[in-house]
């Protein structure tokens, strides 16, 4: 379902008036959310309309968006879904050129929820309306500020698109990465996509110069051919990372009863997702790991990796976590070999994983210079670290003993040793993937901080580093391919 004019994106995006039909004076409902976001941002005409209300946030609302004394670029409708046709017809009317539809209870419902939805496009089509949903949670662009999931707040701009067919997973990814520092373009919770299909948002983020990466939660698509031959020639240049839920009998079960999507075959989906160079991940935590080091560090040129560890142990269960993902745990040359050993005791056993031998923390220092080390190793191309390259605020002046002068010192001591890390990793084309000691990472926040400027991929635990590290070695292996190399 290509669409014969692109123009109305820019009414999608960045419109100028904006109707919200069913906006409402009652707190926490969706007229309510929807208009009190749109008034915050700020920059544009929002008109509430409700045949029930004179008045709603303090803004004059009329009774029909056909009453709006001005041209209206976009309608957010939240009414109940026996009313949606009869809005849509006066959208229609109106000359409205792009809409939202929040309501839900369509194709995921059955039958006549099907039909409803049915007689939703056939109005939209014939009044050259184009629309978002029904069924969607609403959709953003941080160029202009808008947003109608009803956020009240400023969106920093950045390099990441989020599509998501769900809208509680939309937000959750954007919660996550938000978190972690990512930034975004646009995201945009697709609904059961009656009129846009999740192909027509992909086709126009290929060529939106914000988005340098696309992330989809996807159920099921409905131009799967289409989908495949647009991701082909996109992942060449902006990466593709998606989850694809409906892969079990009980999941596909639920994916219909969501958004009315089949699910399809899921042999077929992960063949063609493949072929076309699409990272398929296989939950919500995995692509926002991925998408942030593909935002943040360099594609690893083969699988052998380097670790390097504090103690013997998490070195044994990172080694075996990368052998069954596919990694290969590459052999150190003798020079590196021989730059280890002026840092190391007699008793390392001079192989990888680099077992530091347990050292105390006043000798923490060299964990930087044995980290160049196999940076600089021909035979390595990303390095795991298991170490404690920043130490927390309380670990400085408790086990150290340090006071507050000191402890800024030691400080700029390790920012000095981050940012020479990033760059050596830049310069090599080696990522580094720092596995933190602990079941949940929470350090002070100035490390946190620290972490989050220099770019610094952290995991958990070391099966889902090497999970990530197979995926951005899978993903430069396709890239060559397609280059010839």
């Amino acid at each position: 379902m290509e669409p014969e004019t692109k123009d109305f994106w820019k009414y999608l995006f960045t419109p100028e008036s904006i109707a919200v039909i069913g906006a409402s004076n009652t707190p926490g409902s969706w007229g309510n959310n929807a208009l009190k976001g749109l008034l915050n941002l700020k920059g544009r005409r929002i008109y509430p309309v409700n045949p029930n209300s004179d008045e709603i946030l303090g803004i004059r609302a009329y009774r029909s968006v056909t009453d709006i004394p001005d041209a209206v670029d976009l309608a957010v409708i939240v009414v109940g879904a026996p009313l949606v046709p009869g809005v849509l017809r006066e959208c229609v009317s109106k000359a409205v050129r792009t809409a939202v539809v929040i309501s839900a209870g369509f194709g995921e419902t059955g039958e006549a929820g099907r039909k409803l939805e049915t007689e939703l496009v056939e109005i939209a089509r014939r009044g050259g309306l184009r629309f978002i949903g029904p069924n969607s949670m609403g959709h953003a662009d941080t160029r202009s500020q808008l947003s109608t999931f009803g956020q009240t707040w400023e969106m920093p701009r950045g390099p990441a698109a989020v599509l998501a067919q769900s809208g509680n997973m939309c937000l959750k990814i954007v919660h996550n990465l938000t978190t972690a520092g990512v930034a975004f373009s646009k995201y945009i919770s697709t609904g059961n996509e009656a009129d846009l299909h999740m192909e027509d948002y992909l086709e126009y983020l290929a060529d939106d110069d914000d988005t340098k990466i696309i992330a989809a939660y996807i159920e099921g698509l409905r131009e799967g051919r289409r989908f495949m031959r647009l991701a082909g020639e996109i992942t060449t240049r902006k990466p593709v990372v998606v989850v694809k839920a409906g892969s079990t009998e009980a999941s596909a079960r639920a994916v219909m009863s969501h958004t009315g999507a089949l699910a399809g075959s899921d042999a077929v989906y992960d063949a063609a997702f493949r072929q076309s160079g699409v990272i398929r991940v296989d939950d919500d935590d995995e692509l926002c790991d991925v998408v942030y080091a593909l935002l943040n560090c360099p594609l690893p040129r083969s699988n052998r990796v380097g670790i390097l560890s504090i103690g013997g142990g998490p070195g044994a269960l990172t080694a075996e976590a990368c052998e069954k993902e596919g990694l290969a745990i590459g052999s150190l040359e003798e020079a590196t070999l021989k730059k280890m050993d002026k840092y190391l005791p007699p008793r390392w056993p001079r192989r990888n994983p680099v077992d530091m031998a347990g050292p105390s923390i006043a000798e923490f220092s060299a964990i930087a210079d044995l980290l160049m080390a196999l940076l600089e190793d021909t035979g390595i191309d990303a390095v795991f670290l298991l170490a404690p390259i920043v130490m927390d605020r309380d670990l400085l002046a408790n086990r150290m003993g340090l006071n507050d002068a000191q402890i800024m010192a030691h400080r700029q001591k390790e920012e000095k040793n981050l940012k020479l890390i990033s760059e050596k990793s830049e310069k090599y084309g080696k990522p580094v993937i720092l596995l933190w000691q602990s079941r949940d990472f929470n350090p002070d926040p100035t490390v946190s901080a620290l972490f989050r400027r220099e770019k610094v991929i952290i995991q958990g635990n070391a099966r889902r580093a090497a999970k990530l590290m197979r995926y951005l070695t899978w993903y430069h292996r396709y890239l060559d391919a397609i280059a010839g190399k």
